[in-house]
């Protein structure tokens, strides 16, 4: 194996300090795919068969109401792993996947993966950390729509991303990804007007910026007391 494939494979969290023979064993069973930007990756209905490594990119992971109307739970970028569910049960997929720009993702069959890890427990122990981490991050973002108005939401967006996508400059943190008005109301829950009213308030107090679509954090802490209501 070379050391670029081992470097990844140890970038994803579960399978962080494996050892050359188990890497190249997950190597093996890799195949790898190239999306190109907005293409899906697996929408609700599709067969809960694959694991997913992301390699290189982005996806935006989303539920689908009946009406069509999206709730974006998440961005997932290198390193990560999605469809972890495939390796609880076997039925359909319930979240759509979709590349947010041209992404790399390695491919694992359901049964392999999970022969590879019921042999291996720190791998297990691992994966089993990670379900239940996205599952409270979940049950804490449905707290959030149900109790908290736009604007606190909205704070708790920018916080959150800014902890997996922040880069810090004179200005502040610059939230790293770009994102239209749509993107953030369907992140919160909320409308387009909605979210544009939040961004006009939170620029008139100094809370954020914006650069483009990318939004510049300028007072976390006052951000952060926004959110929690303080």
């Amino acid at each position: 194996m070379n050391q670029k494939k081992f470097w990844f494979l140890n970038r994803v969290r579960v399978f962080q300090d494996l050892s050359l023979e188990d890497a190249e064993l997950i190597d093996r069973l890799c195949d790898v795919q190239r999306i190109k930007r907005k293409q899906v990756v697996f929408m609700p209905g599709d067969p809960s068969d694959k694991i997913y490594l992301l390699k290189s990119g982005l996806v935006k992971v989303s539920k689908v109401t009946e009406e069509g109307k999206e709730l974006t739970l998440m961005f997932l970028s290198q390193g990560d792993i999605f469809g972890e569910l495939a390796a609880v049960d076997s039925l359909p997929r319930n979240t759509m996947v979709e590349a947010y720009e041209d992404t790399t993702v390695c491919m694992i069959n359901r049964d392999d993966f999970l022969d590879f890890i019921v042999k291996r427990p720190l791998v297990t122990m691992q994966f089993t950390r990670l379900i239940g981490e996205r599952r409270r991050k979940l049950e804490n973002k449905i707290e959030h729509l149900l109790f908290k108005g736009a604007h606190a939401r909205l704070a708790g967006l920018f916080l959150e991303l800014s902890t997996d996508f922040g880069v810090r400059d004179s200005r502040g943190t610059i939230i790293n990804l770009k994102l239209t008005h749509r993107e953030m109301a369907n992140f919160i829950g909320s409308t387009r007007e909605t979210v544009s009213f939040a961004l006009l308030d939170m620029k008139r107090d100094l809370l954020i910026e914006t650069d483009g679509k990318r939004v510049v954090i300028l007072d976390p802490a006052r951000l952060e007391g926004l959110h929690e209501g303080r």
